[in-house]
């Protein structure tokens, strides 16, 4: 990409972030005004002030560290002290009451939910590309074999449970699943060990008519993020999105958009089983049917590596055939709000491998809009509609430092019908904003490494519509 492309989808991520922060400090800020509470600032971001205006006794800024934002209310004592400086005043302010402390706070998430779900009726409208199989549940590939995290060959889990390209998968772990990315998302989760102490998920199928239940023992790879496999693909079809230079797919006179029908006689019914038929390959020549408008044609070419150490390729990127999703607000957000509640069960659960490293930071946020940017405004709207609900979702834990904690704090004094201990909030919040910015810091590691592994990662690799985040991945 171009310079100027770049900087323009790098000014759309940092737009989009902030206008979630800014909705959510919204929500606040009108809940605060409604009630009656006096508010000192409304800050995007934590820190000195970059630049900003005052209005109304209203500090409106834009501060240094782009972690979030908060707003400035003296007469929530509990809150003041962690969300900007504290007003010295602040004691001779008239007191507020428990319900005015509970619907400021709930206030934020409330906002993001709506939010949500306004940028959800839009993308219900326009409608949303995805690989023409994301919306089922069919397998379309089982691996035989699977490189794990430390870079071994394992046998393929789903391979030796005996699933087949074609089974529909039911349940996974008693849970139904719906679409591919419920599949995905459910196996990554998963925090089931038997009694030998292996890994293990139960799939209930449907082949042929019949219902079946497998037991699968996944295995863990990607060095990086280390998480659950069991080496299954979803259904998908495969056309020629671009030719690579000098390549033997461009010698051999394949064209754009030419759609891959078998190979060596074998239908490809998936991505997965393409690679892993390329990988043992190298040097044999392949009898490859291609259609090409009404035309059915044959071609002979031998795989060859690009480069040393790289995989066998024939020389085009691929891109799988999509269609046009319109999916209603409350299955789109309720599939998020599902994705959530099981991501933040396995990380709480010693059995899961999903661990706080596979948590995206501000770094890896703004990456990830930046890159579906590039995908076009359906693309972009699914991932904003995300964030904002994990904004609402996760600002609401019963954390302190976050809303969820503040409504922890206002309800136990209000049961104990007087405020809690002012040296007790302070080390309290104190110590949990310590934690939170030294498990930001420890993400953003993460994140970062993830960046420059992208960008560094072959052009031929990754197929062009299967580009997108976490909700539209190929590979279990």
């Amino acid at each position: 990409m171009s310079l100027f492309t770049n900087f323009t989808f790098l000014f759309i991520a940092l737009l989009a972030l902030g206008a979630s922060i800014f909705v959510h400090e919204l929500g606040h800020f009108l809940a605060a005004r409604r009630r009656g509470l006096l508010v000192e600032r409304f800050s995007i971001g934590f820190g000195p002030r970059l630049f900003g205006w005052e209005r109304d006794g209203v500090d409106y800024r834009v501060s240094l560290l782009p972690l979030g934002g908060y707003v400035a209310l003296p007469q929530l004592a509990d809150m003041g002290r962690i969300e900007g400086t504290e007003d010295p005043n602040a004691k001779s302010l008239p007191p507020i009451s428990y319900s005015d402390k509970m619907i400021v706070a709930v206030m934020g998430a409330v906002f993001n939910v709506i939010f949500a779900f306004l940028l959800a009726l839009v993308l219900w409208t326009v409608g949303r590309e995805l690989p023409a199989a994301e919306q089922t549940t069919t397998i379309g590939y089982v691996s035989e074999q699977l490189i794990d995290f430390r870079g071994n060959p394992v046998p393929g889990p789903a391979f030796i449970a005996g699933l087949q390209a074609g089974d529909d998968i039911l349940r996974i772990d008693g849970q139904s699943v719906r679409n591919w990315q419920g599949v995905f998302y459910t196996i990554l989760t998963g925090t089931r060990i038997d009694d030998e102490g292996r890994r293990v998920t139960e799939l209930e199928i449907l082949r042929d008519g019949e219902t079946f239940r497998k037991l699968v023992f996944p295995v863990v790879v990607n060095a990086d993020e280390r998480i659950r496999d069991i080496g299954i693909y979803q259904v998908s079809r495969i056309f020629v999105d671009s030719l690579l230079p000098g390549m033997p797919a461009e010698r051999a006179g394949l064209l754009e958009g030419d759609i891959l029908i078998s190979v060596d006689g074998s239908p490809v019914f998936s991505l997965g089983f393409f690679l892993d038929y390329l990988a043992t390959r190298e040097g044999q020549p392949l009898e490859l049917l291609i259609q090409r408008g009404e035309e059915l044609l044959t071609f002979m070419i031998a795989p060859q590596r690009p480069e040393a150490g790289s995989q066998p390729i024939i020389g085009f990127r691929p891109g799988l055939a999509t269609e046009r999703v319109h999916q209603n607000p409350i299955e789109l957000m309720g599939g998020m709000f599902t994705m959530i509640r099981q991501t933040l069960g396995a990380l709480v659960n010693r059995h899961s491998d999903v661990q706080i490293r596979n948590m995206s930071g501000p770094a890896g946020i703004v990456h990830a809009i930046k890159v579906t940017a590039s995908m076009g405004l359906p693309q972009v709207l699914w991932l904003i509609i995300f964030i904002n609900i994990n904004l609402a979702v996760l600002n609401l834990l019963p954390i302190p430092v976050l809303d969820g904690g503040h409504m922890v704090f206002a309800t136990i004094a209000k049961l104990r019908g007087k405020p809690l201990p002012r040296r007790f909030l302070e080390s309290t919040q104190g110590t949990f904003v310590l934690l939170l910015f030294g498990m930001i810091i420890y993400i953003s590691f993460f994140d970062v490494r993830r960046i420059f592994n992208y960008y560094d990662r072959p052009v031929s690799d990754p197929p062009a519509a299967a580009e997108t985040i976490d909700e539209d991945s190929e590979e279990e």
